[in-house]
Order: C-alpha cells, then sequence, then structure tokens
C-alpha cells in the first residue's frame, strides 16, 4: 500500500487537527499505527453540525516506526483522555468515537470516564484472530518488526489516499494491542453510555463479528445500535459508505447528549471468549 511508510510522515499531512466551534465536543480517534486524516471527514462533518471536533495523534503515532516500540497501551489511552480532558474544559457535552483501534480507545475511555456521553465505534476490535496473534507474546522476543500485507480490502480503492499508517509495526506493540483488546473486552459490561457499532461487511483486518460481540457485552449500555455496511472494508470512515458513517454517527451524537435513556437490563452473556 503506497500510504504505508518506512519513513518519516510529512507532519503537515498528518499531524493533529481541530475543527468547528460548537457547544458540544467530539473527540476522534484514529486506528493502530495510523493518523489523525482517516478521521477528517467525518470531523468536518460533525464541524457543520454544531461539534467542536479534536483529533488527536496517538503517543507513538504520525512520526517513524521506531517511535511506536517504546509506548504502552496506557500510553494511547492517556492521549485519549488528553482530547477529552481539552473538549471537557469548554463544551457543554463530550462525544467520542474511533476508527479500529481508535474504537476500541473511545469504548474503553467512556468505560472509565463519566463525562463522555455517547460513543461511536467504528471497525473496533475486541479480539484479533490468526496463529500469529497466539504467539505475539512469545513472537515479540524473537521478530523485531510486522510488515503489513499491501493488499486494500477498500470498495473504493482510491480512498486509500486518506489512509497514512506505518510500513512496519513493531511486534511489541502489536502485543500492546492485544493487551488493550483484553482489557477493554472485560470493561463492555460496565459502559453506560449508548455505543454505535458500525462495520464493513468486507472487512479483512478486523473480523466482523467483533461488532456482534461488542454489542452482545454491553449488557447496561443505556443503547446500543449496530450497523453493518456491506460494501465496506476496514477503513469505514473513508471507503464507499463514508457519507453514510458520517449520517450516522451525526445522528447518534444528536438523539444521545447528556441525558441519555434509562439502561437496557442485564442480558445474559454467552460464556465462549473468541479470542
Amino acid at each position: 500500500m503506497a500510504h504505508r511508510t518506512h519513513l518519516p510522515f510529512d507532519a503537515d499531512l498528518v499531524r493533529a487537527w481541530r475543527l468547528g466551534t460548537g457547544h458540544r465536543g467530539a473527540v476522534l480517534l484514529h486506528g493502530f499505527a495510523s493518523t489523525p486524516p482517516e478521521l477528517r471527514r467525518l470531523g468536518e462533518y460533525l464541524a457543520a453540525h454544531g461539534f467542536t471536533c479534536v483529533a488527536p495523534t496517538l503517543a507513538g503515532h504520525g512520526g517513524i516506526p521506531e517511535d511506536l516500540s517504546p509506548t504502552r497501551w496506557q500510553d494511547w489511552a492517556a492521549s485519549a483522555s488528553a482530547a477529552v480532558d481539552e473538549l471537557a474544559a469548554e463544551c457543554d457535552d463530550v462525544v467520542i468515537a474511533g476508527q479500529s483501534m481508535g474504537g476500541t480507545l473511545a469504548l474503553h475511555t467512556a468505560a472509565n470516564d463519566p463525562r463522555i456521553s455517547a460513543v461511536a465505534a467504528l471497525a473496533a476490535p475486541i479480539w484479533l484472530s490468526g496463529v500469529a496473534v497466539r504467539v505475539i507474546p512469545v513472537l515479540k522476543y524473537l521478530v523485531k518488526w510486522h510488515y503489513p500485507g499491501t493488499d486494500v480490502d477498500l470498495f473504493d480503492r482510491a480512498a486509500v489516499a486518506e489512509l497514512h499508517s506505518y510500513g512496519r509495526r513493531p511486534t511489541r506493540s502489536i502485543h500492546e494491542l492485544l493487551r488493550l483488546l483484553s482489557v477493554t473486552r472485560n470493561e463492555l459490561a460496565t459502559i453506560r453510555q449508548p455505543v454505535l457499532l458500525i462495520h464493513g461487511a468486507r472487512d479483512a483486518t478486523v473480523d466482523p463479528r467483533n461488532a456482534a460481540d461488542i454489542e452482545r457485552r454491553l449488557v447496561c449500555s443505556a443503547a446500543v445500535e449496530r450497523v453493518m455496511l456491506a460494501r465496506s472494508g476496514h477503513g469505514v470512515s473513508v471507503d464507499v459508505d463514508r457519507e453514510e458513517v458520517n449520517r450516522l454517527v451525526a445522528a447518534w451524537f444528536d438523539r444521545h447528549g447528556p441525558s441519555s435513556p434509562e439502561p437496557r437490563p442485564p442480558q445474559l452473556q454467552q460464556p465462549d471468549d473468541p479470542s
């Protein structure tokens, strides 16, 4: 994929951004080894609908792959929390959305911060599949780097120009990602905020079954809606259904402000764990 790189990014191209002047705040979180531009379209749409939007660069991202290696998942979570703090100081209401790992971070942040009134998680994982994933705790000591494939699962292949990510990722950082997924998976039952889940049915990076598993575990959330996009791949924020994604997220945040409906009654969880 041409927009994965081993070299430093163009700082102007991948920098954190802020849009809008509304009294409602929206934090938008990018994915693992990726950068804020992947959520720029969503930010522009929300800003036009009354939100002040910030998209931080998560710790270790937006520079060179070596920057990611010393960071831990808690550092990525701290970047998200700092953005919430920024908006909470000036806005009446704060919502949070994220793409891929950013969606997982959005769920984790909501589980630990009652100031957040609603969540939108796009293509968010709480588990990853594959033999390599299972041996990462050992593999990280033997293999320093993982080189992702060049296949593109986007229906709109031109949209890849809006995605900028590291062309190699530290295996120890992948282990940190798995730790984040495990922590968040166990926190889902504590989330009370309304949660919108959007996933592309053609996603070749994060199994679309993650969305149903997240929904099943959100037993105390005030409201949950799961939307599957038949044509979209992993990057739903930029793929062919991006306008629908923007509309769905904005409508969700409009419906679910500081005053949320009563929580749903607890549901029985299945004992199986796909991880």
